[in-house]
């Protein structure tokens, strides 16, 4: 006849495992959850006051709005900008904050110089760039300069789960006017 399995000999069996296992390798580090988008950061400043959710169908919005306003519409253009944002930034785009960072991106040499030392694509690194600016770790200042940042909730943040600027990547452009 076969044994009947015991659930609490099993429970126990398993307990002494992982307790031979946690001695032989130690504990498991205890490591900081982190939101996974940037507005979840929730980032300080005026470029993170406002986000933006494009609901429905890439092809769909933007054929609604050319049949609309028309294919070369500056509509077009914007919507066209915050799809491609959504890819990186997940479903809340801080459209000001991430058009601000092209105009950055456009009116400095920081892609080309990057370019040259990476070896990599101008959109490769806008790409690359944006990913950083949507993991928190480079934010546009209320003065319209980019920085190198340490998010909240990581081993480097600052104490009370403040946004710590490390340093100033580049200068806010130049207003034409």
């Amino acid at each position: 006849m076969a044994a009947k399995k015991n659930p609490a000999a099993r429970r126990a069996r398993e307990a002494a495992r992982r307790a031979a296992a946690i001695e032989r390798i130690g504990p498991r580090p205890v490591v900081t959850p982190r939101p996974r988008t940037l507005h979840s950061l929730k980032p300080p400043g005026a470029y993170y006051q406002e986000w933006h959710t494009p609901i429905g169908d890439d092809e769909d919005v933007l054929g609604k709005l050319a049949e609309d306003f028309g294919a070369d519409s500056g509509e077009v253009f914007a919507m066209s900008k915050m799809l491609e944002y959504r890819t990186i930034y997940g479903p809340k785009v801080p459209f000001a904050a991430a058009g601000h960072l092209d105009v950055i991106l456009q009116d400095s040499d920081l892609v080309a110089e990057l370019q040259e030392s990476m070896g990599s694509t101008a959109d490769d690194i806008r790409g690359s760039l944006h990913s950083l600016h949507a993991q928190g770790l480079l934010l546009v200042d209320d003065d319209g300069s980019l920085w190198m940042t340490v998010p909240p909730g990581t081993p480097l943040s600052a104490p009370g789960g403040q946004w710590t600027f490390v340093d100033q990547k580049l200068s806010a452009p130049a207003m034409e006017g």
